[in-house]
C-alpha cells in the first residue's frame, strides 16, 4: 500500500485524532520510510522492507518498530497474513485485498495497456492491477478525508530537529547506512512526483509517474491525462477500501504477534 492508506491505518491504530499530536508525529515518518527511501538513488525496495535490526537496535531506537507495522499492512494487502509465504506464490495465489480486488481491475488495465502500445502478458497484468489498487485507494482516501494526506508532511515539517535526527540515525541503523544518507533521501519524493503538497496533483497526475514509469512510457502531458482517466475509473471500484482499513487495525491490534525485533520480509511484488 502507499503513503496515505499507512497513514490512515496507523492513525486509526494509534487512536489519533486527524491531527496527530506533534510529539508522535515522526512515527509515521518511520511507518513511510520503506517505500520512501527507494525514492532516491541508492535504496532498493528489496532492502527497505526487510526488518532485522542488529542486536540492541531496537532496544535503541524503539520507534523502528512502526517500520515493521508498515511491513505487516504490506503483507496482509498482498498475502492476506502477516507474513510472507515461503516460497513463490502467482499472482492468482495471492489472497490479499490488492490482489483479490487487483483482479478485477485486469480487464480494465489490458485495454488501456494495450491502447497504449504496451500490450501485457497474464503475470504482469495481475501484478501492475495490484499496484493500480494501490494507487486508486490512496486517491480515494485523498478526497473522502483531506487530513489524511497532510499527516506526512505536518511530520516532515513540524517535528523537532532532536527527533528528526533520532529518526534518521535509527533508519541508517537499521539498514546498515550512515545517517547522511537518509537525511540526503529526505526529498526523494519530490524529485520523483514533483510538488507532494498539492494534494489533488500528487495522488492524481503525480501518481501516474509509478504507472507509466512501469510500461515504460514517457511523462507526456497526453499519457499522464490519460492515466490519470484510468486511475479515476478504478478509484470507482475500491470503494470498500474502509474493510480493508479495519481489518489492518484489527489484525495490529494484537501487537503481541507482530511487535518484536523478530525478522520480517515485506511483500515488494
Amino acid at each position: 500500500m502507499l503513503t496515505n492508506c499507512h497513514s490512515l491505518i496507523l492513525r486509526t491504530l494509534l487512536k489519533h485524532g486527524p491531527e496527530p499530536p506533534p510529539d508522535e508525529r515522526d512515527l509515521y515518518l518511520y511507518n513511510i520510510a520503506p517505500d520512501h527511501l527507494p525514492l532516491t538513488e541508492g535504496f532498493r525496495s528489496r532492502e527497505t522492507h526487510r526488518f532485522d535490526p542488529p542486536p540492541g537496535v531496537l532496544e535503541r531506537y524503539p520507534k523502528l518498530i512502526w517500520v515493521k507495522c508498515h511491513l505487516v499492512v504490506d503483507n496482509f494487502c498482498h498475502y492476506g497474513g502477516a507474513g510472507k509465504p515461503d516460497g513463490g506464490l502467482s499472482a492468482a495465489e495471492k489472497r490479499g485485498y490488492t490482489y483479490r480486488r487487483g483482479a478485477d481491475l485486469v480487464p480494465l488495465l489490458s485495454a488501456f495497456a494495450s491502447e497504449m502500445g504496451t500490450p501485457l502478458g497474464e503475470s504482469d497484468a495481475y501484478y501492475l492491477a495490484h499496484t493500480l489498487v494501490e494507487i486508486a485507494v490512496d486517491y480515494a482516501i485523498s478526497v473522502a478525508d483531506r487530513s489524511v494526506p497532510l499527516i506526512v508532511r505536518q511530520a516532515r515539517v513540524s517535528s523537532p530537529p532532536e527527533l528528526i535526527a533520532e529518526f534518521e540515525a535509527g533508519i541508517a541503523a537499521l539498514y546498515g547506512r550512515g545517517a547522511g544518507e537518509i537525511t540526503a533521501a529526505r526529498d526523494g519524493a519530490e524529485r520523483f512526483y514533483g510538488d507532494v503538497d498539492d494534494i489533488d496533483y500528487m495522488y492524481l497526475d503525480g501518481r501516474t509517474r509509478i504507472i507509466l514509469r512501469k510500461l515504460k512510457l514517457p511523462f507526456s502531458d497526453e499519457n499522464v491525462a490519460r492515466t490519470s482517466r484510468l486511475i479515476l475509473d478504478s478509484a470507482e471500484r475500491v470503494s470498500d477500501f474502509g474493510d480493508f482499513i479495519r481489518d489492518s487495525v484489527d489484525l495490529l491490534s494484537d501487537r503481541a504477534a507482530w511487535a518484536g525485533a523478530g525478522p520480517l520480509i515485506g511483500a515488494t511484488e
